[in-house]
């Protein structure tokens, strides 16, 4: 693994690091996550300690579940009908005196419940005013009713409905619908009877003498106050009253029917809830916020509900209002991506109703038993999580009920949401950001690193030898990138001193040995000479063949030295190649009678620009190699191909084979391969000297083993120019 990211290039090396970052982002989510859980638990024990702090003041007031009170609530919707506690008794009398002490709660009622309202109806004409209060065992009602114009019953009409009115709807537990109507033949007390459901026919021909009312007439109308005994009721029982107006002397018919609440129509009581005002002052003040409170009994009926649970409220969008650009809607189509991939809670959902009189859930039968509990469940629709904590409700050692605590989880899932979003849309930007920092550094970096690599390579052959000493110091800065450059060109520097010196070597050699070659060369002729029993001697012959080959030695180094600074001077010539290797293959069999020559031309016509003296010193040099390595009675072998745009010329010989460390370097200096005959001086330097000449005529060379026999075939390639 270890040797695989050696192996990678820093582009690579640094995307992996880009890659690596997004870890972080990894980690942010499972925080958010973890944060979610943290407030989720903290948000239970808050609702928990709630709980508990409600059932604390709530205990010991058993007037809460007190059956006297005669409704299961204490608190409810707005549409319901209040009784508040009275603070003296009610004397019916039609006055309404006794009502000071409530008046504050007075409430008043204009419409529209009749169906048969015309557009043209004035509140002025026709208003009520209303009131619900009890006292020990009775329900009072009291209602103040602005009419212009006040018709009494006329007892010559069989029908009750044809008169100013009082209509009392009386819903019971098992649903039962009961019809009570109010008239007066004059002020004073009025005859209260049970009637069909078109409130226009007694059921029976006497009145009902269990509920009671009084009529008085006022400037503007008339109030009326009503008695009923508090039995009446009961649990479930719900109740409406409505004012009817009469006008029309002649024909009676209806103008006007006004509810005691906007929500409830003449066929739709509402409920009663007995106020106590203490109680009512406690629960109220218990409200919170997007909470929902139940108060249960002992049998999980529902005592009363305060508040209600909400969803979160929708996102704000704060760019609504700024100009649009192409920035701005850019960064919205992104944002909106993001929203998509991301789970947002619904604005809305569904859960249980507060009308409810019953609540079985096993959470409720557990705190019930006294012990307090916490828990989540789903809303109804499925789209929200409902945390529930619930404590009991004791007075003394008994437990009267339980409080229970509502509240959704939308505002921690929306926090959750809001830093998921922002969480995901920094991290994009901020990864894009760094991404496209560390595309352009390792770009740079590469590219820097990249001109250092070619600016040395260009300053040393294949070979070795320096062509530029120095790297420009303005590419590299002062940084570590900077050091490596001067450092390199410091290396350059030495190394290019010392290349000189290596090449300066052989003609210094040359010059220091051609004056002892001389001596000992002139000194042999003497000897020669002066004593003629010498001339064949083997001594003498083996002295003068040393001194011979000492002189081949240096001619052949000063010769690679000399052949580069002798070329840049030379005027290239348009020469017939195949000719040319024609003419010097003939030379060849005349220098080397003893070894075969063969030449193969694919062409005859091919022409060069190139130093005929220089094509011809490599030729030499092919052929001297080739006969050196060459086994006796196997020809040589000279072949002339043409490919494309290029001529080769190829020697080929029967002899050694190269080895696979060695073809490479070939045509490198001081390089030599296999055995040599004893009377050739070779040091490497023949191939080295036709590659020199062959790069000159923009040519290249090549060695290989050849495959029909055991031999080596030696190649060089040239461009072929233009015919003269």
């Amino acid at each position: 693994m270890l040797k695989r990211l050696r192996t990678l290039s820093i582009r690579t090396k640094l995307m992996c690091i880009v890659i690596a970052l997004l870890t972080i982002p990894w980690m942010g989510y499972h925080y958010v996550l973890e944060m979610k859980s943290f407030l989720v638990q903290g948000q239970q024990n808050a609702l928990l300690l709630t709980a508990n702090g409600i059932a604390t003041v709530l205990n010991d007031r058993s007037e809460l579940f007190n059956p006297a009170t005669g409704v299961p609530e204490v608190l409810g919707e707005e549409n319901d009908i209040f009784a508040h506690e009275l603070q003296n008794l009610i004397q019916l009398d039609g006055q309404l005196s006794d009502w000071q002490s409530l008046e504050s709660f007075t409430s008043y009622h204009t419409g529209p419940v009749n169906l048969s309202c015309e557009s043209d109806y004035n509140p002025s004409s026709f208003s009520l005013k209303h009131l619900l209060g009890y006292y020990e065992n009775y329900l009072y009602a009291m209602f103040e009713v602005n009419d212009s114009k006040l018709l009494y019953r006329d007892l010559e009409r069989r029908q009750l409905d044809t008169s100013d009115q009082i209509r009392m709807l009386l819903q019971l537990s098992d649903n039962t619908l009961k019809h009570y109507l109010m008239v007066a033949r004059a002020p004073g007390r009025m005859s209260i009877y049970l009637v069909d459901d078109q409130w226009k026919l007694p059921l029976n021909g006497e009145p009902v003498t269990e509920f009671m009312a009084e009529m008085a007439e006022t400037d503007i109308g008339y109030h009326i106050e009503l008695r009923l005994p508090r039995d009446v009721i009961g649990a479930g029982t719900r109740i409406g009253f409505f004012a009817v107006d009469v006008d029309d002397e002649e024909n009676r018919e209806i103008h006007h029917i006004v509810g005691t609440s906007p929500q409830v129509s003449s066929g739709e009581p509402a409920q009663i809830l007995l106020d106590s005002p203490e109680l009512t002052k406690i629960l109220k003040g218990l409200d919170r916020p997007q909470s929902r409170i139940w108060v249960l009994d002992n049998q999980q009926r529902v005592r009363t509900v305060v508040g209600g649970l909400s969803a979160a409220p929708p996102t704000q969008n704060s760019q609504a209002d700024e100009p649009v650009s192409w920035f701005s809607e850019t960064y919205r189509a992104f944002r909106g991506h993001v929203d998509a991939l991301l789970k947002r809670p619904p604005e809305r959902f569904t859960d249980i109703s507060e009308d409810i009189t019953h609540r079985p859930d096993k959470i409720f039968t557990a705190i019930l038993k006294g012990t307090p509990k916490v828990a989540q469940r789903p809303s109804l629709d499925n789209k929200a999580q409902i945390i529930v904590a619930g404590y009991p409700i004791k007075s003394g050692d008994e437990i009267m009920g339980a409080v229970i605590v509502e509240q959704s989880s939308h505002a921690i899932l929306a926090l959750q949401y809001q830093l998921l979003r922002s969480l995901t849309l920094v991290t994009i930007l901020v990864f894009v950001f760094v991404l496209l920092a560390l595309f352009a550094f390792a770009w740079r970096l590469t590219a820097r690193i990249g001109r250092l690599y070619n600016t040395t390579e260009r300053s040393i052959t294949s070979e070795g030898r320096v062509l530029e000493d120095q790297i420009p110091s303005r590419t590299y800065p002062a940084d570590e990138l900077g050091d490596l450059g001067r450092s390199i060109t410091s290396m350059l520097k030495r190394l290019s001193g010392y290349t000189r010196y290596l090449e300066e070597m052989p003609d210094t050699l040359a010059h220091e040995m051609n004056n002892p070659l001389n001596v000992v060369s002139s000194s042999l002729q003497i000897l020669q000479t002066d004593v003629p029993g010498v001339q064949n001697n083997k001594y003498m012959l083996r002295a003068q063949n040393g001194v011979n080959r000492l002189r081949s030695i240096l001619t052949n180094l000063t010769e690679a030295a000399n052949l580069e600074e002798a070329m840049r001077g030379e005027v290239k010539e348009h020469i017939n190649f195949p000719s040319l290797v024609s003419e010097f293959v003939d030379g060849y069999r005349t220098s080397f009678p003893n070894q075969q020559f063969l030449l193969e031309l694919d062409t005859s016509d091919v022409f060069i620009e190139g130093s005929p003296d220089h094509l011809a010193q490599m030729l030499d040099k092919l052929i001297d190699n080739a006969v050196q390595f060459s086994l006796a009675d196997c020809p040589i072998i000279v072949r002339i191909t043409q490919e494309v745009d290029m001529v080769n010329v190829v020697v080929l010989n029967e002899g050694q084979k190269l080895s696979e460390n060695i073809s490479d370097k070939m045509f490198d200096p001081m390089v030599s391969y296999g055995k040599t005959n004893a009377k050739y001086s070779h040091l490497g330097l023949g191939l080295f000297v036709v590659r020199l000449i062959a790069e000159y005529h923009q040519g290249k060379t090549w060695a290989e083993n050849r495959e029909e026999v055991s031999g080596v075939a030696v190649s060089v390639s040239m461009p072929i120019a233009s015919p003269p």
